[in-house]
């Protein structure tokens, strides 16, 4: 794997131009070998004019600005936009490490430094973390240190963002005439998109509720959801105000729970269920999320929802483990 992965950083490395040509003399101590044999050959610098490439043991102020980051991690590169690259050391072996991105939350990719590096300047990886969108980058290196630079509008996909958080998933066939038919109503395209990438409707602790228990799970809550929405709810409450429960026009419908015993429902009141919003029952009053159950979902697995614990760390000891975008071999 060692022989594997220098070639492979050295092949990179050959994809790359360089405006100030200058190999790095000194040592890369504490890498991968990929991204030894990289700053080998070309040096740090700017990658695509957006990301800081370093020599490990640079720029370590950005730890104190990391708190959550393990004490182990090690920083090597640093976005323009704030965002900072990381390994964390999960094995002996570096060829196993993860790569860890920390910005709008956190993620773990259980991908090689090159193969992050390749797939984010094809624009191959819609990271959820990362502000600038996937966009193809120029192979440039250049010595400046970064600047901010306007990005295009892209659309961001949550799916998408979902996939490089637990992996590719596999395709799901649901009869969805005969699921909407029994529960009444249409059901949200985002919804029926999840439900046909992954067979897992459990995320560390965030349970999406399946299509076939649709109608059966929102009538085991209905007790709750009624006590729920009366308690919120004065007497002279006016409906467009206030929640009632589905098949009530405009009620909630169950859609998720969390193991810390959080329901979840989509706010049913927009005619388009592709405009429904995902809430959440609090006793201080509905949260409204404003999102999607998938752009919540991702929410939730990057630690930005607080509404279950997603650590840095080997996902081997978590109870439902979350690599990265590849499939655990």
């Amino acid at each position: 794997m060692k022989g594997d992965l220098q070639s492979a950083g050295r092949a990179f490395a050959s994809s790359i131009r360089v405006d100030e040509p200058g190999a790095w003399r000194g040592p890369v101590p504490g890498a991968p070998d990929d991204y030894a044999a990289l700053i080998t050959a070309i040096g740090p610098g700017t990658l695509a004019g957006v990301l800081r490439l370093l020599v490990p043991g640079d720029a370590e102020e950005e730890r104190h600005r990391t708190p959550d980051i393990p004490a182990e991690a090690r920083l090597w590169g640093v976005f323009a936009t704030g965002e900072t690259c990381w390994w964390l050391p999960v094995r002996p072996d570096p060829a196993d490490w993860l790569i860890v991105l920390v910005g709008r939350g956190h993620q773990q990719l259980n991908i090689s430094t090159g193969e992050f590096l390749t797939r984010w300047l094809d624009g191959g990886l819609d990271l959820p973390v990362l502000s600038l969108p996937p966009v193809r980058r120029e192979r440039v290196l250049t010595r400046a240190a970064p600047a901010p630079v306007p990005d295009p509008e892209v659309r961001r996909d949550p799916l998408a963002q979902l996939k490089t958080i637990v992996g590719p998933g596999r395709p799901q066939v649901h009869d969805w005439d005969a699921i909407e038919g029994e529960l009444g109503t249409r059901l949200p395209t985002d919804y029926k998109r999840l439900q046909e990438s992954f067979p897992a409707t459990v995320w560390n602790g965030f349970f999406v509720v399946a299509p076939k228990d649709t109608a059966s799970h929102h009538e085991m809550h209905r007790d709750l959801l009624e006590d729920w929405c009366a308690d919120d709810r004065p007497e002279d409450a006016d409906p467009d105000e206030y929640f009632y429960v589905f098949p009530e026009p405009g009620g909630l419908l169950f859609c998720a729970s969390t193991e810390g015993r959080d329901v979840l429902c989509w706010d049913t009141r927009d005619p388009d269920p592709d405009r429904w919003p995902v809430v959440r029952l609090d006793f201080g009053g509905p949260v409204d999320y404003g999102c999607t159950i998938t752009e919540l979902l991702v929410d939730v697995l990057t630690g930005c929802s607080g509404m279950t614990s997603k650590e840095i760390g080997d996902p081997a000891t978590w109870a439902w483990p979350i690599w990265g975008p590849d499939p655990v071999t």
